[in-house]
């Protein structure tokens, strides 16, 4: 950038200084991959060391300056000499009404992000009005704010006049390199390719670009692959629960993190733990093989905060993991313990049941109540039923009667096939147990935790002769199935074959065909209606969660009944066959400027969500405008994914578009 194009700008910018530090660095210590969270100049009086700013190093010897732009990354390494330095952090915005040609300098290249450092030819200047600076701030008031603003244009015009003098070089700074570095650090936080160019000052397109210059893919490429690499790190080393693992690495939904993991792995990430942690004397396989990218020694790096103050220090050895570690409590293990022994002297037809462990088959024993049932002609089956599940296969001769269910989605399930579990699980989204579509029959059935952390002290002392659980229970399986038989179902399966699957469990195979068939006749007369009402227009679906909107797509299992069941349209931007969802900000909304929207809301984001509803941007989307918005419970569309709540999806869906379903 010439010179007086540099100056030009900084003759016409607004300046306000933000902050002013004084901080020593002792010789062996560092400061590493502090991100700056405004423009700053860095001014070293003494100390040797070496600076880095995004990667390009300066030797800093005795006296040296500096200058980057918010969104930079500076590093103070090798430092032989106590390094003292005052960091001077400030805005600067081009002063309203200016010529055309100031604005397009200030887009292409703003003077306020180009990074440069030098060892001033004339450093007491410099230093006197720095130090004053500093002791003004220090005193907080208005009057020696006002002071320092005059001594910050004192102290740039010095600088700039020396930099002029010397020929000094300046650089734009690498968005790619910050970006990489601002993942590496912040890949469990909510990032978009959006938010990642508004941080570095640069458009989609051009980060893309750098991106793929740099590393040959593009940014959000780059960040799922830190993710997934987080994650076979901790399924390879810890006993984290899969939702623990999902969020930690940045995935609230649990269920998409599992999508992302087998489409990066080619395996679930059940499936990809049991190979990188086989059992003992079986030869270890290499998990890096199951990904299609190798796993590169000492990348990404982590960092964890070393103050309040933003800096940042590199943490040398494993991933600190973001989860509850579970806790056995040694009542639990007793009684475990006890019911084993119990089990042992039992009858031989108790005994001939398998542990079921990794994959073995199991029989299902005759419990207590079943065996009163089978007596009575009730509880034996036709004939014996193998039901095969992620875990192997059991064999059932007689129907389960007293059945732990630690999904809630297949409570419903069962209800709609006129089974009461004994126990189960509840969801923790809303304030109540259970829904109030389900809960007058569900009064006595005991409560056995949550799905994350399902309670095992309760699921022994309610003797359960069957256990349906999913890959979120993955962790205490081996517990389970030495309490009773246990399946362990995929919670993705699309209800239709889950259901057919409880079917053959409980009997009801032709019951569990009806309810089939009926959901379908009704949404085949509910799509022609729609159809010939809508004529084409477009229908969202979306959740707020964590500051943002989740964006639900035609691959999403609830989503799939607007698209796929009801033919209706989806927008363009949800239009996917690999991803469920897509986070967006509340901006990003109004590109999708669907004609319809139904809005998912539950207790645990409902402030969220009433803070969305409150802004301009929010009443300005034409749904919003049209009245077309929907506000529906969350909890009822996603987490009961059975053919009740899925029937009462599609008769809200049939209200808000005022259509009578007549059956």
């Amino acid at each position: 950038m010439p010179f007086q194009d540099h100056m030009l700008l900084w003759n016409h910018a607004a300046l306000r200084v933000l902050d002013v530090r004084h901080a020593v660095i002792e010789p062996g210590g560092r400061l590493r991959s502090y991100r700056l969270p405004a423009n700053v100049f860095l001014f070293a009086p003494r100390g040797k060391a070496r600076v880095l700013l995004d990667g390009t190093e300066y030797a800093a010897d005795k006296c040296f300056v500096c200058h980057a732009g918010k969104g930079a990354y500076l590093d103070v390494v090798q430092v032989t000499e106590a390094f003292e330095y005052f960091m001077v952090y400030y805005n600067a915005v081009l002063t309203l009404p200016c010529r055309r040609e100031l604005v397009r300098l200030y887009k292409e290249s703003s003077p306020f992000q180009l990074q440069y450092g030098l060892t001033p030819q004339y450093p007491i200047p410099l230093f006197n009005t720095i130090e004053q600076m500093d002791r003004e701030w220090q005193q907080g008031g208005p009057l020696q704010k006002f002071r320092v603003k005059g001594l910050f244009h004192q102290f740039v015009y010095e600088l700039l006049g020396q930099l002029q003098a010397q020929g000094g070089q300046t650089a734009r700074p690498n968005a790619a390199a910050q970006a990489v570095r601002y993942i590496d650090e912040h890949y469990a936080e909510p990032i978009t390719l959006h938010s990642l160019a508004a941080l570095f000052h640069c458009s989609v397109r051009q980060l893309q670009r750098l991106f793929k210059a740099r590393l040959q893919m593009g940014p959000m490429d780059y960040l799922i692959e830190v993710r997934m690499q987080k994650a076979q790190a901790m399924l390879r080393h810890t006993d984290a629960s899969l939702p623990h693992i999902a969020e930690s690495v940045g995935y609230t939904d649990s269920y998409y993190f599992s999508r992302m993991f087998k489409k990066y792995t080619g395996v679930s990430p059940l499936h990809f733990k049991e190979r990188a942690r086989p059992a003992a004397g079986t030869r270890r396989l290499n998990p890096s093989r199951l990904s299609r990218f190798p796993i590169g020694a000492g990348r990404p790096r982590l960092y964890s905060r070393i103050d309040d103050e933003n800096h940042y220090q590199y943490k040398d050895g494993g991933i600190t993991p973001m989860y509850k570690n579970f806790i056995a409590m040694p009542t639990v293990g007793f009684m475990l313990a006890l019911l084993l022994l119990l089990g042992a002297c039992s009858s031989a037809a108790t005994s001939s049941a398998g542990a079921g462990g990794g994959g073995a088959s199991q029989v299902a024993p005759q419990s207590a109540a079943s065996g009163s049932a089978d007596s009575q002609g009730a509880a034996k089956l036709s004939s014996p039923v193998t039901i095969k599940h992620m875990k192997g296969e059991v064999t059932l001769e007689r129907r389960p009667e007293k059945t732990a269910v630690l999904d809630a989605q297949f409570v419903d399930q069962l209800i709609a096939l006129n089974e009461k579990p004994a126990g189960t699980v509840i969801t923790t989204a809303d304030k109540e147990q259970f829904p109030d579509y389900l809960s007058d029959k569900l009064g006595d059935v005991k409560v056995l935790g949550t799905k994350d952390e399902p309670n095992l002290e309760a699921i022994i002392a309610m003797e359960p002769d069957f256990i349906i659980c999913t890959e979120f229970q993955e962790k205490i399986y081996d517990s389970l199935v030495k309490i009773a038989p246990t399946i362990m179902m995929d919670r993705n399966e699309d209800w239709r074959d889950s259901l057919t699957t409880l079917g053959k469990m409980f009997g009801k195979e032709k019951e569990a065909e009806k309810v089939r068939n009926d959901y379908d006749q009704k949404v085949g007369k509910l799509k022609a209606e729609l159809t010939a009402k809508l004529n084409g227009q477009t229908v969202a679906l979306i959740r707020p969660r964590d500051n943002n909107i989740r964006l639900h797509t035609t691959t999403h299992r609830t989503a799939s009944i607007l698209y796929k069941d009801l033919g209706l349209t989806p927008p363009k931007q949800a239009v996917n066959d690999k991803d469920t969802s897509m986070m967006i900000t509340l901006e990003a909304l109004t590109e999708v400027n669907a004609d319809h929207m139904f809005f998912l809301t539950d207790d645990q984001f409902q402030r969220l969500a009433e803070q969305f509803q409150s802004t301009a941007v929010w009443k300005n989307l034409k749904a919003v405008k049209e009245n077309h918005v929907y506000p529906v419970n969350a909890t009822l569309w996603i987490g009961y994914y059975g053919p009740i709540a899925m029937n009462m999806v599609v008769d809200q869906i049939a209200k808000a578009f005022n259509v009578e379903l007549k059956l």
